[in-house]
């Protein structure tokens, strides 16, 4: 993930010079323009409300100086997050999942992003029986999966979209199988990431996971995966990047609708680490 769209694009020279200048909390202060705070939990500089992270973004040289932000990282024993469900779409209508993952090993199965009512009705998104792959809440019935699993250690972005008739599934920006099997109808209750809530622990990295309450085409899919959608978003109801460090066991959402993650549900041997993302994403 990157740092907050509503923070201003850093060129790599500005970049760098903020690094060089951790320890100048005003001049920091005055690139990002907030109030001054004291420093941050990593001992970086200070802090400030709102959608920022409170130390200066990390370069990633290798694309294009974009500044690589946070990732989650989950050890798939313990760790998990949860959301809001405000403004999402049944799962049996026009939606779109996605996400940029990078999972320690394809086996089992494993929860990516999770939307449910109960265990009555809802999607997952992860990894199911050693694919990727989409699948049913309520009889656990696949409705889209990849037919080969890249191999583990790297990052891919994976989109799961439904129309009300056809359910797709992208494997870094290419349709990889079609499906008209019968979906669950109900509008989630609840939203998971790492886990559905009772097992399925996922062991891994994840990056700029993205709710839609629209299908999104394929166009779209590959022309934002790695980037922010520009402008306003229509549909867009959950957006995580997971870059606002400052926010401790919570992340915000982007997409305006209030649906900030809750990491651990604040427990914090339960929470997922932020860690430096390498996912290639830019601005």
């Amino acid at each position: 993930m990157r740092r907050s769209r509503t923070t201003a694009p850093l060129s790599l020279g500005r970049s760098l010079a903020i690094v060089l200048a951790l320890g100048a909390a005003g001049a920091l202060l005055a690139a990002c323009g907030g109030p001054q705070k004291s420093a941050g939990p990593d001992g970086g500089a200070p802090g400030r409300d709102g959608l920022t992270f409170d130390i200066p973004p990390v370069v990633d040289s290798s694309f294009d100086g974009s500044a690589a932000g946070y990732a989650l990282s989950f050890d798939g024993n313990h760790e998990y997050a949860t959301a809001g469900d405000a403004r999402f779409a049944p799962v049996g209508g026009p939606q779109t999942l996605e996400m940029w993952i990078n999972y320690a090993a394809p086996s089992g199965t494993q929860d990516f992003l999770v939307l449910r009512t109960d265990f009555e009705s809802g999607v997952h998104v992860g990894i199911h029986d050693g694919a990727l792959a989409a699948w049913r809440v309520y009889t656990d019935r696949v409705l889209v999966q990849a037919p080969n699993t890249p191999p583990a250690g790297s990052w891919h972005h994976l989109a799961y979209t439904y129309d009300g008739t056809t359910h797709l599934l992208y494997l870094d920006g290419t349709e990889v199988d079609s499906q008209t099997v019968p979906a669950d109808d109900r509008t989630p209750t609840s939203a998971w990431l790492g886990t559905d809530g009772s097992g399925n622990l996922f062991k891994g990295l994840m990056d700029e996971v993205r709710v839609w309450a629209l299908t999104r085409s394929a166009a779209q899919v590959a022309a934002d995966m790695a980037h922010t959608p520009a402008g306003a978003q229509t549909g867009l109801v959950a957006y995580w990047t997971f870059d606002d460090a400052i926010n401790g066991g919570s992340s915000i959402d982007l997409s305006g609708s209030g649906n900030s993650v809750t990491l651990g549900d604040g427990v914090a041997s339960l929470m997922p680490s932020r860690v430096l993302s390498t996912a290639p994403v830019g601005n």
